[in-house]
């Protein structure tokens, strides 16, 4: 056996230092492109196509876009600063599910008064004018509760560390921020996934994803030409219109007491494994066994409970935080309708191996943390939020694709979430953990508690890493 380096990421700086036109990640694409072709060694594939870089393109075009071989591509590793999206189109670029995204985040930095005012109020100042006030107005509430916050976390809880006290008001002033308001984040993504989001930027409405879409195709092109085709919007979007088909009343917002009723129930359970621990049990077993699986399902549902409870035990033996669960816990299916608000929602789409989808509208309700009522600045927000919700339904017909520069992060939404068991495990670690922000930390705990009551074996474990057993599961 041989192992070696063919190449890993360096800054770019380093990069431009070699001045050399195969410093390009299209080498490492063709050359891995040819092993399934050739009998030559993989390093000897690396140095023909090296030195035969437009033949190496040539060869990803022909293999990537002819032959249909997209993997190829995604052996070009990209990482890309991007600065001053706002928070409202991170929602698109996010929906990668095979790229890392680091953002920077307004639980733990202080944001100035810097938020995206769209270019399709060029020449409309009627529109732009209540806007940015609205903005500024929100900026100036941020920085009053983060102050007041602070005051109040110094008097009540005089132990803690300037630092920690400061930690804790970010958290919560961060709520009244907008989603206007601009981020920057590191993204590392292959060219496959990039050509995907282009598309996706491409059938974006805003005029802020097309100046996106513009700089990612411009900078990636110039490096990975021979990667990157399929970039336009081609009209497929596969979605519903309902109003062509007679059943626009489906489209209509809910009354409001419904929704509110709605949010009383954070965490509701549309679909449960009733059965999630045989299920279970017999794929750890059929994968050791020579049964085909409805003879294994048989076998395991004979066997006696103190039985099942051994092989439990030996399942969750010496299990730590760290440790992945086998496979066998993705044939366990749940699915939730959740409530949360729209700061909760950036921390949970960050789960992207899970199947989300936002429920369509927009509610008018917003989240307000408990400690600004405590603070007494509950009404403020409450007024802030009309205006805001006022200033989204006066919007023109033809601009309500702005709409979600005008949500704040207290804005309320819907989803419906499917996740495996063993994503699940993975999502109960980090969000149930003590060290996790308070509203994902509450849906995490009544995701678990109705699971353990499904499944109390298969979640016996089922919790947040600073709850984990410090010993062995016995």
């Amino acid at each position: 056996m041989k192992l070696q380096i063919a190449g890993f990421n360096i800054d770019k700086c380093l990069i431009d230092s070699l001045n050399n036109p195969t410093a390009t990640p299209e080498v490492i694409s063709a050359a891995y492109a040819r092993i399934s072709r050739s009998l030559k060694n993989i390093d000897d594939l690396r140095k023909d196509a090296l030195r035969e870089i437009d033949k190496a393109r040539i060869s990803n075009t022909n293999i990537i876009f002819e032959m249909g071989h997209s993997s190829v591509a995604e052996h070009a590793v990209f990482n890309l600063d991007l600065i001053g999206i706002s928070r409202a189109l991170t929602d698109v670029v996010q929906r990668s599910r095979i790229a890392s995204f680091t953002e920077k985040s307004q639980r733990y930095v202080t944001f100035g008064k810097d938020y995206v005012v769209p270019d399709e109020f060029v020449n409309r100042p009627k529109l732009k004018q209540p806007y940015k006030e609205l903005m500024n107005e929100l900026f100036a509430e941020y920085e009053a509760s983060f102050t007041e916050l602070c005051a109040h976390y110094e008097k009540c809880c005089p132990k803690l560390k300037p630092r920690e006290r400061e930690a804790l008001a970010k958290e919560d002033a961060r709520y009244i921020l907008p989603l206007s308001t601009k981020t920057q984040m590191g993204i590392t993504m292959n060219a496959r996934s990039i050509e995907n989001l282009l598309r996706r930027l491409a059938k974006c409405p805003l005029l802020e994803a097309a100046e996106l879409k513009n700089l990612l195709y411009t900078e990636v092109a110039k490096i990975a030409p021979s990667l990157i085709r399929y970039t336009e919007n081609d009209g497929y979007i596969g979605q519903i219109d309902l109003e062509k088909v007679g059943f626009s009343g489906f489209l209509q917002q809910e009354l409001p007491w419904v929704q509110e009723l709605d949010l009383q129930q954070k965490v509701k359970i549309l679909g449960k494994d009733n059965e999630a621990d045989d299920h279970i049990l017999t794929a750890l077993i059929y994968q050791q066994g020579e049964l085909g699986w409805k003879e294994t399902r048989d076998t395991v549902n004979r066997l006696p409970r103190i039985l099942k409870q051994q092989l439990w035990n030996q399942v969750f033996f010496k299990l730590k935080p760290w440790h992945k669960l086998p496979r066998a816990f993705e044939v366990a299916d749940f699915q939730f309708e959740l409530n949360m608000s729209e700061s909760c929602w950036a921390q949970f789409k960050r789960h992207r191996y899970c199947t989300l989808l936002r429920k369509g509208g927009y509610s008018n309700l917003g989240k307000i943390p408990e400690s600004i009522v405590i603070i007494k600045r509950h009404k403020i927000w409450q007024e802030l939020q009309n205006k805001a919700n006022q200033l989204q339904a006066a919007l023109p017909i033809h601009l309500r694709q702005l709409s979600p520069y005008f949500r704040l992060n207290a804005s309320t939404m819907t989803v419906f979430a499917k996740l495996n068991l063993r994503e699940i495990y993975h999502f109960i670690r980090l969000r149930s953990d003590i060290h996790a922000q308070w509203e994902i930390r509450e849906l995490s705990d009544l995701m678990a508690a109705q699971i353990r009551k499904v499944a109390p074996n298969a979640a016996n474990l089922l919790c947040g890493k600073s709850d984990f057993p410090q010993g062995p599961a016995s």
